[in-house]
């Protein structure tokens, strides 16, 4: 039996409420219902009466809750005392990033990190591949995007927005478009998408509502980096994140174009499984993205992990 479902199953009954439940435990409440269902597929049994306005528990449910709710309490307890036995933060932290992201913004983070934590050390894998964290054995992960996967918890960070850059050079040859309408007509280099290979389309922000824009160019690629390099030489247009390229603009290395459509946010993630939820590493981890100015990596207040 998964422990952190029972865990979830009794928050759930002792609210009433998925709803409640979710928000009490920092999950969405999505991610609470689908842990309930696998929690029942794994027991064979029904816990939940659902129906459009509330729920209930079954008999077989009213029993597990009875049974399972002082065993919880027991194991609360255990991790608190651990806790205050260790807050060290000690031990190896594995964790993965997008290569961009984690080339620009995290591994400054990351060192200071080591500076403050010295029985730290970090493993660190740059991959713009989606991993499971709980399968491929990673203590956390950052993700840009929404997130998917319902068995971890997501801290979100703060929004990351998509800015349309290209170098003097090509703009000077080729001009620039006016709106996202006319990309038809330039050459646009994209990233290919995690899932099916295909080139992913472009996001805007036009009088309030979003944007997506088919584009079409002569080079497809699997890094952001690579990315930046062709713009960086003239070959094409490209759709990346702020941080990526705030200072290449400010350089005069790069130029945004578009500007006025470009409001389209993605946001950004802390993940880990439920497992590190008390972990020294990860509270230093979260304590580390939560005050930063990703672009220009000075600490700065942001409204806050949600």
């Amino acid at each position: 039996m998964d422990l952190n479902a029972l865990k979830i199953f009794v928050k759930v009954g002792e609210l009433q409420s998925f709803t409640r439940a979710a928000h009490a435990l920092g999950f969405t409440q999505s991610g609470i219902s689908r842990s309930v269902a696998r929690l029942e597929e794994d027991l064979k049994i029904s816990l939940i009466n659902r129906n459009t306005h509330s729920i209930s528990l079954t008999p077989d449910g009213q029993f597990l809750y009875a049974a399972s709710r002082g065993l919880i309490r027991q194991m609360d307890e255990i991790e608190h005392r651990l806790d205050q036995r260790s807050s060290v933060v000690e031990g190896a932290l594995k964790i993965t990033t997008p290569s961009a992201f984690g080339r620009l913004v995290a591994m400054p983070l990351l060192a200071d990190m080591l500076h403050r934590h010295p029985q730290l050390s970090i493993d660190t894998v740059m991959s713009d591949r989606v991993v499971d964290i709980i399968e491929d054995g990673f203590d956390a992960a950052i993700r840009i995007g929404d997130v998917e996967d319902q068995q971890v918890i997501a801290r979100r960070i703060k929004d990351l927005r998509l800015v349309t850059v290209a170098s003097p050079s090509f703009v000077a040859r080729y001009g620039s478009p006016a709106t996202p309408a006319e990309l038809s007509h330039f050459n646009c280099l994209t990233v290919k998408g995690q899932k099916d290979g295909r080139s992913t389309d472009w996001m805007f922000r036009n009088q309030g509502e979003d944007l997506r824009v088919s584009v079409t160019g002569n080079m497809s690629v699997d890094n952001a980096d690579v990315l930046l390099d062709a713009a960086l030489n003239g070959i094409g247009l490209v759709q990346v994140m702020d941080f990526a390229v705030e200072p290449l603009i400010a350089s005069g290395k790069l130029v945004e174009v578009l500007p006025d459509f470009s409001g389209f946010t993605r946001p950004l993630h802390l993940i880990y499984s439920p497992s590190r939820h008390r972990s020294p590493k990860i509270t230093a981890l979260l304590q580390a993205f939560g005050v930063v100015d990703l672009v220009v990596h000075s600490a700065i207040p942001l409204k806050g992990i949600e």
